[in-house]
């Protein structure tokens, strides 16, 4: 655990580091500490959509198996849309060569978000709203580079990396931040405890944007914290959810030194985190937002 142990009534043991500040580390790879030991340890793409669905009534058909089809339609158009709009994002020549984008071609493969129940109109169709989130992944071909994917114009990737994987009682956890162009953020920590931490955005950085191609440092600039291994020991998930677009709100408590906890469970979070807002024109295949969550786990020993 980064020193984050609950105390009743106190700061979650989080260490000031009032006097000493860490900085952005500078814009370069060749001096980026740990980028080649330890990347992510999972990632999930995804694209959110919203488009509208219909089914035509029919004396065959139940209102309820109706209202099913049209549910059905909204899913479909998701998946082709999503197909449609990560393949207008990525425009590197090269990247196709290096990659494959692989889609579940499954209705259950797209998650609804959001949705609305428009019911029956001009007594011709069923309509509905969907706000979908359709899951991809890059498959690489040959002797694919992971600089491919790190490219402005390949889809939405953000690596979160330490310096090494395992860090012993009274050591200090620096985590390291860089996407391959502009993005929205949120970084928490999810201790071993199942304390849910949000270390960015906090209440001093308090800006969510960041740019492509820039390594960004937690603890960083104006930060007045610390990450210092205390028990209990295990594995601490630092996550990242990020977007094109502004994130959905979630509701945090102050704990003292800007940072923030979550009253929630992880499931939850990563929905509400999900509020994003989209275009909601159904035919328009060029609206929608790329979403991408990455994981990387640290694990915490006695000296």
């Amino acid at each position: 655990m980064f020193g984050l142990k609950s105390m009743k009534g106190r700061l979650i043991g989080v260490v000031a580091m009032v006097l000493v500040l860490f900085f952005c580390c500078p814009n370069t790879r060749a001096t980026d500490p740990g980028t080649r030991k330890s990347y992510e340890d999972q990632e999930k793409r995804s694209c959110i959509k919203a488009v509208d669905g219909y089914a035509y009534l029919s004396d065959k058909m139940t209102l309820s198996e109706i209202r099913s089809a049209a549910f059905a339609d909204a899913k479909r158009k998701a998946l082709e849309m999503a197909k449609a709009y990560i393949a207008s994002k990525t425009k590197m020549a090269n990247f196709s060569v290096q990659y494959d984008v692989v889609w579940s071609e499954s209705e259950g493969s797209v998650s609804v978000l959001e949705q609305k129940d428009y019911g029956i109109e001009d007594n011709a169709r069923y309509h509905v709203w969907i706000k979908a989130e359709v899951e991809y992944s890059l498959a690489p071909k040959g002797k694919a580079r992971y600089e491919d994917i790190r490219q402005e114009n390949a889809p939405l990737t953000v690596k979160v990396w330490t310096s090494k994987k395992v860090y012993k009682e009274g050591e200090n956890v620096k985590i390291y931040l860089q996407g391959n162009r502009d993005f929205y953020a949120r970084v928490v920590d999810i201790t071993s405890s199942g304390e849910i931490i949000q270390l960015l955005p906090n209440d001093i950085r308090k800006k969510s944007r960041f740019e492509g191609g820039k390594v960004y440092c937690i603890p960083g600039e104006g930060d007045l914290f610390d990450l210092r291994v205390t028990p209990p020991y295990g594995k601490d998930r630092i996550v990242v959810y990020a977007c094109e677009r502004p994130l959905g709100r979630v509701r945090t408590k102050p704990i003292g030194k800007g940072l923030r906890v979550y009253q929630g469970n992880e499931r939850i979070l990563g929905a509400q985190t999900r509020g994003i807002t989209v275009t909601p024109h159904s035919e328009d295949y060029q609206s929608g937002v790329e979403f991408y969550e990455t994981t990387c786990t640290v694990r915490t020993v006695p000296r």
